[in-house]
């Protein structure tokens, strides 16, 4: 867990877990291009993720964005969620970037039905809602995100809606259909929680690699390199789920790259 501060907002960085994969697992076409970025692997030269969700707390609000792994993963969000003294009550919204299994495990409660966050809203981007409730096999939609609706927690949003005051959801396409990042505007500061935009450090620096797990590749790519540009113009503070622990840092320019400079 880390704390930081955008203005009057508090973010901190939850650890839910994380997870590795062979690399090719992840950028399959890269091959030989792959070597100039082989500091960015483990000494298994395998890509090494983390699991990040975001806390946001001021104004009044508890907002968390993301609800990581779940408990068949050992996830820690509700140990990381008690180390900054909330509890699952006290979160008023949860937000979601998307609808990945990986962003959406602590929804439901696996024992009485009942969310996790038992006074929370949950907004649900509509795209990737519209997305995965249309498949035949969509398993962790079925566990952890369908049951919303019946559970009369559930609030379908898309780009431009204000969460908060402070808070604003953001399409991000391309990763899911429905994908979305949070602008967070306090005072004069700025901060953009990015969600699977960028998946790894090395999107930061090669950004046209073909990723296995965005849906539509083309539009990704060009999500993602006009989210990187925006966000190394502005020098905003940034929250990536899966960049590393703690997921929070900036986008620079050093000896003419890209790279990701995490927050120390």
């Amino acid at each position: 867990m880390q704390r930081t501060q955008v203005g009057q907002i508090e973010i901190a960085a939850l650890i839910e877990g994380g997870f590795t994969f062979p690399v090719e697992r992840v950028y399959s076409e890269a091959g030989t291009a792959m070597e100039p970025f082989r500091h960015y692997l483990n000494s298994d030269g395998q890509l090494t993720m983390a699991c990040t969700c975001f806390l946001l707390r001021g104004g009044g609000r508890t907002v968390l964005i993301d609800t990581g792994l779940g408990p068949e993963s050992e996830g820690q969000l509700l140990t990381e969620l008690q180390s900054v003294g909330v509890s699952p009550d006290e979160v008023d919204t949860v937000c979601f970037t998307h609808l990945h299994g990986d962003h959406t495990g602590w929804n439901i409660d696996r024992g009485s039905g009942r969310p996790v966050f038992a006074r929370a809203r949950y907004l649900v981007p509509q795209g990737d809602w519209d997305h995965y409730r249309a498949q035949a096999e969509a398993r962790s939609f079925t566990r952890d995100v369908a049951p919303l609706e019946s559970l009369g927690c559930l609030e379908l949003v898309a780009g431009d809606h204000a969460v908060t005051p402070a808070i604003t959801a953001v399409s991000t396409p391309g990763h899911t259909p429905g994908h979305l990042s949070f602008a967070v505007v306090s005072g004069a500061e700025r901060g953009f929680i990015l969600g699977d935009v960028v998946l790894s450090a090395i999107d930061t620096e090669e950004p046209t690699f073909t990723n296995t797990f965005d849906t539509d590749h083309p539009l990704a790519e060009r999500t993602r390199l006009a989210m990187l540009d925006r966000l190394e113009a502005s020098g905003e503070l940034v929250g990536a789920a899966h960049l590393p622990a703690p997921g929070l840092g900036h986008f620079v320019r050093a000896d003419g790259r890209r790279t990701w400079r995490a927050l120390t």
